[in-house]
């Protein structure tokens, strides 16, 4: 059975780093794993909203193109250890509804960066590292320098940053 990791995530490429150092640090192992990648957004009051209300359409908003792209490259890459790869939605509102999130979908570890401040994406947002840094389960802290990347905030490098360390190949 594959083991289940989660990866909060802001729908930038740049909050990919996590999901790669992550693959780097279980890719030892080759042990198959079912990567999620969570984003926290409360979803509406209102009756009408949540009538129409559809997961995989809120999702498709969130995500950029070069997000997917992105995505896509690290599930290549890393092939040999992903068995799966989705994106999820967070939307309980206590530490309870999120352990129940983790135990429902069966998380044995969730990785986080101190140093990476998520970029939410609406009012409805919220981060998720109050709930991880809250939670039981084993939490592995994670970081990476993103001050240093070159052009910071350029999607296409951060898209080829993520993916080549002082103009060679990352391993």
């Amino acid at each position: 059975m594959a083991k289940t990791i989660l990866i909060p995530t802001d729908f930038t490429v740049d909050s990919l780093n996590l999901v790669k150092l992550a693959l780097q640090k279980n890719q030892q192992s080759g042990e198959k794993l079912r990567v999620i990648l969570v984003y926290g957004q409360w979803m509406s009051s209102s009756i009408t909203e949540l009538l129409f209300y559809s997961k995989s359409r809120a999702l498709d908003q969130l995500e950029s193109p070069e997000f997917k792209s992105c995505c896509k490259l690290l599930m290549e890459k890393y092939d040999s250890i992903i068995e799966q790869m989705s994106l999820d939605l967070f939307s309980g509102t206590n530490q309870n509804a999120f352990q129940n999130y983790l135990e429902g979908n069966q998380i044995a570890e969730a990785y986080y960066s101190t140093h990476y401040t998520f970029k939410l994406k609406n009012s409805s947002s919220f981060s998720l590292i109050p709930f991880l840094t809250r939670s039981k389960i084993n939490l592995v802290e994670m970081n990476w320098d993103s001050a240093n990347q070159p052009n910071a905030g350029n999607q296409q490098d951060e898209l080829s940053a993520l993916f080549f360390t002082h103009g060679q190949m990352a391993h």
